[in-house]
């Protein structure tokens, strides 16, 4: 819980903290990603004994969070969190991205596009996100000099203000390094880079209002299960949508990646990374294991209408998600009955040669029937890909079923792989 977190209204914030970056580092970026700090609710602004900005606990702080847990902080120092000047949602601008229902209609079984009455006929709706250029899909607008771009996905917080503070950080602690990517020599220029934050958002989020007549699309909190939207999961139907249509996340995130890869916007982008972290990771993680995206650029299902020659390179981060989905149904099992007993913290680095995860005692194969019969539901989306009429995700069951061919999980490993 840092400072960044009064984004969104479902988690108490931290205090934030005078300004004290380099001014010479930061002097040839705009004044308004020029922010601060912040330290974790239950925690004080302070300086060490060598002036390093640092966040102490507060001893007579009881911080609590919004189901009115205590919130444990274990750790009497912890490092300042970097910050956008502005700590609030309503201090930046949010947008939209206009869904048009060919992307909603493409991975259903549904009859073709009928209505085409007016321009926002062909739109079901917007994606709320955030962005360090402000609007990017202007229809008017050409962004030269844009060669990298980062799409970073929320966690369960939906705390999409906080993770676009966060990756703007990230570009600028870069400027410094000789190095930013691999392969790449001599600063990163702030022009170069595009951050995005899409905002998967709930009932229960503060939304600003829109001028545009489109929606902003919202995904169900709770139902079927928490936090629908990282599992590609469909939008909340709203009332007033004529096409009674709705989409998944993962067909608006698809939305989004094209966006990008449209050479009209962006005729120099080199290079677009997709991260997630815990929530966002398992979003990021069954995303990119289940689009049929054109701007991948490779499989057999390149959009024929793709500039296939002239794409930007896609790469996908999945960091610290609770869960995978497995591609296949076998699953590791204790090769001897023997370990079963042995507790985790009780085994020595030498038991598992070096490693923290120790495969080595484990096998790889399909359960038998008995094991199965344990736990019939163990290859079920999301933990696996057989459809789960309780967790409907048509857009995974469809996108991946197209490249499973009697069984062959082939294609769909080595895809994956390369993203």
């Amino acid at each position: 819980y840092s400072c960044l977190m009064g984004w969104s209204s479902r988690f108490p914030r931290g205090p934030c903290c005078p300004h004290y970056e380099d001014e010479t580092v930061l002097e040839n970026f705009e004044p308004y990603w020029r922010g601060g700090t912040g330290c974790g609710n239950g925690y004080e602004c302070a300086s060490s004994s060598i002036d390093t900005p640092i966040c102490v606990i507060n001893s007579t702080a009881h911080p609590m969070d919004y189901q009115g847990n205590p919130i444990k902080n274990k750790y009497e120092t912890m490092p300042r969190y970097r910050a956008c000047k502005s700590f609030t949602k309503d201090g930046i601008s949010l947008h939209g991205l206009p869904m048009p229902l060919s992307a909603a209609l493409s991975y259903k079984n549904s009859s073709s596009l009928t209505s085409t009455d007016g321009l926002e006929a062909h739109y079901m709706g917007q994606l709320a996100y955030y962005s360090n250029i402000g609007q990017i899909t202007a229809d008017d607008r050409v962004n030269s000099d844009i060669k990298t771009a980062i799409i970073g996905i929320h966690g369960s917080g939906r705390d999409a203000g906080t993770y676009l503070c966060a990756l703007t950080a990230i570009a600028v602690d870069a400027s410094k390094e000789r190095s930013f990517l691999r392969g790449q020599k001599g600063h990163l220029n702030r022009k170069d880079v595009l951050v995005v934050a899409p905002w998967f958002t709930a009932p229960a989020d503060d939304i600003p209002p829109t001028s545009s007549s489109l929606p902003y699309l919202q995904w169900d909190a709770q139902y079927p299960i928490f936090h629908t939207w990282r599992y590609g999961a469909e939008s909340i139907l709203d009332a007033n949508d004529k096409h009674n249509m709705t989409i998944s996340s993962f067909g608006a995130m698809d939305v989004l990646l094209e966006s990008l890869c449209d050479r009209n916007h962006f005729p120099n982008l080199q290079r677009i990374v997709v991260i997630g972290h815990s929530a966002g990771g398992q979003f990021v993680h069954r995303w990119a294991l289940s689009s049929n995206s054109w701007c991948f650029g490779n499989g057999q299902f390149v959009h024929r209408w793709a500039p296939k020659a002239d794409l930007p390179n896609v790469r996908v981060v999945v960091a610290n998600p609770r869960s995978f989905t497995y591609l296949d149904a076998r699953r590791y099992f204790v090769v001897s009955d023997q370990i079963v007993g042995v507790k985790e913290d009780e085994r020595s680095l030498s038991e598992d040669e070096g490693t923290l995860t120790p495969f080595t005692n484990y096998e790889l194969r399909s359960p038998s029937a008995a094991e199965e019969n344990e736990c019939n539901s163990f290859n079920k989306y999301e933990w696996g890909l057989d459809p789960d009429e309780r967790v409907p995700a048509p857009y995974v069951i469809n996108n991946v079923q197209k490249l499973i061919d009697h069984g062959d999980n082939t294609e769909l490993f080595c895809r994956y792989a390369s993203r």
